[in-house]
């Protein structure tokens, strides 16, 4: 037993080691104060690693209870070993949670991506922190880089692999999102998918959709699809009260992909076809505020997607949805909802300063060589950006430099 209770020693001493860690988040990231997260971020975080951390170390004092090394029976030390087995798994899965900050936090050491990342923390702040008292108990979220091609986030209070819950939402964005960023509107649409959990509209809205068509005459299978597809839809909406035209720009963009993606019906994935989900976009900018860019945009989409060469067994859903649209999106901006006292949606947003008119108003005034954000939210401005790029007033690299200064201004602006 005496090379046993050796092995028992080095393991429960290395177990202590690996615990204490999970404590040293922050001293191991040494981020510097300009690219830094706020206290309030490193509150929750560290908040969390101490329960668990303490979690860990009374599972571990509770397991060696009593250890007396060589004279221990060989049935107790069965039993020390299992245990000592299962802390180690819990605390894999522990370090699991420990590694993903340690991987999103370390990013910001690079001094270009650090800072303009911090400013797409306020942008995807704003896109949350809308007039509400749910949305006022999410914490800051945090914005980091991974491959892929679309952005993704892991919602707060979700379980990450050792059931911890999440203490803040992280969003995740390629990095070719922040070469193209007047598309950062997918940050506002991952913001949405936070926002509209707190709020309880996941569970409402589909009921709201799938009742607006079958009210109208629709099919069961277009009801029960738009439905499922409620979930990433209501996202898209949230983006576009935030952004506007920034919205519907940025979506035909991102999903200008094969025909065979654009065309697709699924029964199971809830995402909509790209050539509905973009149209649904430009109607809803139209039924806001009539004819505008969207218009142009659409016929070349159109052009680009002519429906009958769709597979035959998605055109005629693809047929039906372009013929509700207009309806989906009146059910969109006007429906009032109980979880919001009455309100609705947009009312949490002011979609007046997004009318194109406004806009044109401040891109004009930049003639004089100061382009004035004042009285926008970050989420407005990518309009604004929109705006600029669809009249080809700066050239790709112009646009992102420009657009570049403007993530940093908002990062060294935000309150630590």
């Amino acid at each position: 037993m005496d090379d046993l209770s050796g092995r028992f020693e080095r393991t429960i001493a290395s177990l202590r080691l690996r615990i204490d860690e999970l404590s040293s988040l922050r001293a191991r990231v040494g981020l510097p104060p300009q690219r830094d997260i706020t206290r309030r971020q490193w509150s929750v975080l560290e908040l969390q690693l101490a329960a668990v951390e303490q979690r860990l170390t009374t599972r571990l004092r509770r397991a060696t209870a009593g250890y007396q090394g060589s004279g221990r029976d060989v049935r107790d030390a069965r039993r020390l070993n299992a245990a000592l087995g299962g802390i180690e798994l819990a605390l894999s899965r522990t370090f699991a949670f420990f590694d993903t900050y340690m991987d999103v936090l370390t990013q910001r050491h690079t001094p270009g991506l650090g800072s303009v990342l911090k400013g797409c923390d306020v942008l995807a702040w704003a896109a949350m922190r809308r007039d509400h008292p749910a949305l006022r108990l999410i914490e800051p979220p945090l914005v980091f880089c991974d491959r892929g091609f679309g952005a993704s986030i892991i919602r707060e209070s979700v379980s990450m692999p050792d059931g911890t819950p999440n203490p803040m939402p992280l969003i995740q964005i390629p990095y070719s999102r922040l070469r193209e960023k007047p598309n950062l509107t997918s940050i506002l649409h991952e913001a949405g998918h936070q926002a509209l959990a707190h709020l309880g509209l996941t569970r409402v809205l589909p009921r709201v959709l799938s009742g607006a068509l079958s009210r109208a005459g629709a099919s069961r299978t277009l009801a029960d699809l738009f439905g499922l597809w409620s979930s990433e839809i209501g996202p898209d909406f949230w983006t576009f009260c935030g952004a506007g035209l920034a919205a519907a720009g940025g979506i035909k963009e991102v999903l200008a992909l094969p025909p065979d993606h654009v065309f697709k019906v699924s029964w199971t994935d809830p995402h909509p076809p790209p050539y509905l989900r973009v149209l649904l976009a430009f109607e809803c900018c139209r039924r806001q505020w009539g004819r505008g860019p969207w218009d142009r945009w659409q016929r070349e989409w159109m052009e680009l997607y002519p429906v009958d060469s769709a597979p035959p067994e998605a055109r005629t859903i693809l047929n039906e949805g372009l013929r509700f649209l207009p309806l989906l999106s009146s059910a969109l901006l006007f429906t009032r909802f109980r979880t919001l006292n009455g309100r609705r949606i947009s009312d949490l947003w002011d979609l007046r300063s997004l009318a194109p008119d406004a806009l044109n108003r401040i891109v004009e005034s930049a003639r004089s060589g100061c382009l004035s954000l004042t009285g926008l939210s970050p989420c407005g401005h990518l309009a604004v950006f929109r705006v600029l790029k669809q009249r080809d007033a700066l050239s790709e690299e112009a646009l992102d430099a420009l657009m570049s200064r403007w993530l940093i201004r908002l990062g060294e602006r935000r309150p630590n």
